[in-house]
């Protein structure tokens, strides 16, 4: 029995083998579940080359978007489990079951983690004419504004969204918030004067920043961005600290096999230690988090268990 027992374990280990140096044989497809342009489009495409390098087959970036990265969650989640399919998202959504009504399936179950990609900050940024040029200034326009200040973000229920409606109840202010299908469309109106502000990812309008388009006002992070060491923190600014980054991660359906996985988690580091690679990640504005498949899935249940009691005292839900 123990023989037998060691014939199989061997045979698997071998089939294991095989299955990794044999996959990929066609295009590989990655999810974007938002709109192009936004933070997620751009570091996956910052990625995707040189993935595909690595890999030896073309990684495809397929845009889904739709009810705050849910349309392009619940594809992949129902994809088949065979290493073609994969999806880009924030490890954040770990807390939608927080805050959507109705999901057709469980993220925490839902994903074969494969790694984590990239971190950027939550920012809140406003036209470069605009007035509001701190925190206080921002604060004391809501105060004065019926309604407060219109803040634009890529979703209901999006991190950015709810750094927003946090950052509001800590400091005693309101919002009226307004969704977009992605962070690329909120950045557009903010530029057109549309919007009083918006709460994104310092990815998604580093572009803006850097060409003087927008301004950011504050970081919601416990420490400066490395990426704009001058940008004070809402603690900096004289306001309630928080802690509103958001990291992004790669993942395949549940039950795909694990030499696949592993075999994606390998190329994915080696991808994320290039040069050339980190170097233009830092241009768009994100900061290079490497991972192991488990230490992804464990950020997801972080997220989960942060978001939580937060959502539950603002009373956010969403159909």
């Amino acid at each position: 029995m123990k023989r037998f027992a060691i014939s199989i374990a061997l045979a698997l280990a071998a089939a294991g083998s095989a299955l990794s140096q044999t996959y990929p044989q066609r295009p590989i497809t990655f999810v974007v579940p938002y709109t192009p342009g936004g933070s997620s489009d751009i570091m996956t495409r910052i990625v995707q080359e040189r993935l595909s390098v690595r890999l030896g087959q073309p990684v495809v970036i397929d845009n889904r978007p739709g009810a705050t990265g849910n349309v392009g969650g619940a594809y992949v989640a129902n994809a088949k489990p065979d290493g073609y399919t994969m999806l880009v998202q924030s490890t954040v959504i770990g807390m939608f079951p927080h805050v959507l009504n109705a999901m057709s399936y469980d993220p925490l179950k839902a994903f074969a983690m494969v790694g984590t990609i990239a971190e950027s900050p939550t920012i809140i940024a406003v036209n470069a004419s605009s007035k509001l040029k701190t925190m206080a200034d921002l604060v004391a326009a809501a105060k004065q504004k019926p309604g407060g200040l219109n803040i634009g973000t890529g979703g209901a229920g999006s991190p950015a969204h709810l750094v927003a409606e946090l950052m509001a109840k800590l400091n005693g202010f309101k919002i009226t918030h307004i969704s977009y299908k992605g962070t690329a469309p909120a950045v557009k109106d903010l530029l057109g004067g549309t919007l009083d502000a918006v709460s994104v990812s310092i990815g998604a309008i580093q572009s803006q920043l850097v060409g003087g388009q927008a301004r950011a006002v504050v970081v919601a992070s416990p420490v400066r961005s490395a990426l704009n060491p001058d940008l004070p923190t809402t603690k900096d600014a004289g306001f309630a600290p928080m802690n509103g980054g958001v990291r992004y991660f790669l993942g395949a359906p549940a039950g795909t096999p694990r030499p696949i996985i592993d075999r994606v988690a390998k190329e994915l580091d080696l991808v994320l230690q290039e040069p050339g690679v980190i170097a233009a990640l830092a241009k768009a504005g994100f900061d290079i988090v490497r991972s192991t498949p488990e230490q992804a899935q464990a950020m997801l249940q972080e997220q989960y268990d942060m978001w939580g009691p937060i959502v539950k005292d603002l009373k956010i839900t969403f159909d």
